[in-house]
């Protein structure tokens, strides 16, 4: 009974941590959008075609660009201002100069639907994709432009690929997790609790809840941004320690080992916490 019990706290613990959590405080990163090109060959420019007419700070254009826009942006400014989408999607005027080496974000407030509309400044020609939209925090799209020919006079229709990077994402969260698991089961030796009728009780908590962590620390980053995160993050660690604390009480007698339960759950979480704080600081990619 004990142990069914055990195991159904853990499973609710999971499931509660792998909710995603929002951040909207008008404060730090904004979603963005990062636009990344492949066979350009000639300069050019690009935007985000917004179903709004408003988001922000950006609006539509008015007769002319506004004052911080540099002359050499004016002529972009005018291509994409003149631009008709068939939907009715809009130039806010966001625009940016892109380079197969060098992609183009916007990084405040971007829209959550939207078309990428491509203008070639030595022919005059565009290239728009089909309505995408912001997927993550921070969307990432890849368009091929090498079968596009920036004279023809109509405009073109290219696809973009979503290119997140969640093969980084899933070996950030295999090394914390590693990590994190290591220095909890090393914090046990000292207080008593890797004797064989210990280590699988700590071995399945410790999966659980740590798992559960990471994953509720990749998803919060992905769908509400790296801010977010650091602000849950102490919170997600107090959840654990108390889930910690409960299972590793109802299972181990307090002369079981060399120090209670309860001290030997808050001095993991806490090693692990400050792992943490220091990983994200020396190795920010981890995160």
């Amino acid at each position: 009974m004990l142990k069914k019990r055990l195991l159904s706290l853990l499973v609710c613990f999971v499931l509660a941590l792998a909710v995603p959590f929002a951040a909207f405080a008008d404060m730090g990163p904004k979603p963005a959008v990062e636009v990344q090109t492949a066979g350009l060959s000639q300069e050019c420019w690009v935007t985000l075609l917004a179903e709004q007419t408003s988001i922000g700070p950006w609006n539509l254009p008015g007769s002319e660009p506004l004052d911080w826009f540099a002359a050499e942006e004016h002529p972009a400014w005018e291509a994409f201002a003149a631009f008709e989408d068939g939907d009715g999607y809009h130039f806010l005027q966001w625009q940016a100069q892109v380079k197969d080496d060098a992609p183009a974000t916007w990084s405040y407030m971007a829209p959550k639907h939207f078309k990428i509309l491509f203008w070639f400044s030595e022919s005059g020609g565009y290239a728009v994709t089909e309505t995408l939209d912001r997927y993550a925090y921070s969307a990432v799209y890849r368009v091929d432009l090498s079968g596009v020919d920036p004279a023809a006079g109509e405009v073109q229709a290219v696809t973009a690929q979503k290119n997140y990077d969640y093969a980084g994402e899933a070996l950030g969260l295999a090394v914390r997790f590693v990590l994190t698991l290591a220095v909890e089961l090393l914090i046990a030796l000292p207080f008593g609790y890797l004797k064989r009728s210990h280590l699988r009780v700590l071995l399945i908590t410790n999966l659980a809840t740590q798992l559960a962590l990471n994953l509720a620390l990749n998803l919060t980053a992905y769908y509400s941004g790296s801010l977010a995160m650091w602000v849950f993050y102490p919170l997600f660690e107090l959840a654990v320690f108390i889930v910690e604390a409960v299972v590793f009480r109802l299972a181990f007698k307090p002369q079981a080992g060399k120090g209670h339960p309860v001290l030997y759950a808050f001095v993991a979480n806490a090693a692990s916490y400050a792992l943490g704080l220091w990983l994200g600081n020396l190795v920010p990619a981890l995160f």
